[in-house]
């Protein structure tokens, strides 16, 4: 969902829960399945599996049960069904104009509560995820690659910054700790694109701090490092506050292990020639943005510690 471009008209945001039991064909390319475990997938519909390794035998717990499976390289793979769809008049098929109009409408509703959101959430302290977000979208080039490692914020990042082109967003596929190498690795295969690593405190903590910075140095990979810092591992808190409501962490109010402390994130980077800013104001989010850009684009890697709620 990620890969499809967030201003067409029939994109429906990155939950497909609420139309699984609308569905009667599912499309699973390139990913894993929008439900888990396998045993909640849609009682109707037909499953299609469209992927270079469609049975994942690496992930058993990603048995999807498919009705098809069609393995090979992805493209050609929608290249020819869209081919093949045209050749048979799809485009002409009874109704599509209706559904297409309601499914239009439903993206603009969409779209409209996330500038609402986005609206409201400005001036609030801690800086709200949405706002920065937000100010992330206004400042970044149209052709900026975000590879994104959080967990709480996720869902802002995904509704609330802008990407629409292709190879514009990714996201480590298994644990935590591959955030920043990976975004050395799509710096390295894209060197001309701006490439902002958006990382939680936690798990900015869980990657090789020292040696990714030490590699951006050594071998020229200017990143931008956006640390989204709420002072804990606040996924393990609400993992807590799910499974165990009544449990002693709840009834208590003590969480173990969840709070952090931190370092100075803003000058782990000196030491490598690179520039850190810690903001705390909403209203200075802008020009800690710039100042980051400006020594991205001087060559040398930058870090903001960004003070966020949730």
């Amino acid at each position: 969902m990620a890969n499809f471009p967030k201003d067409h008209p029939l994109h429906l945001g990155f939950d497909a829960q609420p139309f699984l039991d609308q569905a009667d064909l599912f499309l699973v390319i390139g990913n894993k399945a929008p439900w888990y475990p396998p045993s909640a997938a849609p009682a109707k519909g037909t499953i299609v599996v469209i992927d270079e390794n469609p049975l994942k035998h690496q992930m058993v717990y990603q048995t999807l049960h498919a009705d098809l499976y069609l393995e090979g390289d992805v493209g050609t793979t929608l290249r020819l069904l869209g081919d093949a769809l045209q050749s048979r008049g799809a485009h002409r098929a009874p109704g599509l104009g209706e559904r297409r109009a309601h499914w239009e409408a439903e993206h603009h509703t969409l779209c409209d509560g996330y500038r609402a959101a986005a609206a409201a959430a400005g001036n609030k302290k801690p800086v709200d995820p949405i706002w920065l977000c937000t100010a992330l979208s206004e400042a970044m080039p149209r052709d900026a690659v975000y590879v994104e490692e959080t967990i709480v914020h996720r869902p802002a990042i995904l509704r609330h910054v802008a990407w629409n082109g292709p190879q514009s967003y990714f996201h480590p596929p298994s644990g935590l700790g591959l955030g920043l190498g990976m975004a050395l690795g799509v710096k390295l295969a894209m060197p001309e694109r701006p490439v902002v690593a958006l990382m939680g405190d936690g798990s900015f903590l869980y990657n090789p701090i020292v040696q990714s910075l030490g590699a951006s140095q050594e071998h020229q990979l200017p990143l931008l490092i956006v640390v989204f810092n709420n002072g804990g591992y606040a996924s393990m808190k609400r993992m807590h506050q799910q499974f165990y409501p009544q449990g002693a962490s709840v009834t208590s109010g003590i969480f173990p292990g969840v709070k952090i402390p931190g370092p100075n994130y803003a000058r782990l980077v000196e030491p490598f020639g690179g520039y850190g800013e810690r903001v705390e104001e909403p209203g200075a989010l802008k020009a800690a943005l710039q100042n980051a850009l400006t020594a991205v684009n001087s060559g040398r890697m930058a870090l903001l510690d960004v003070a966020v709620s949730g």
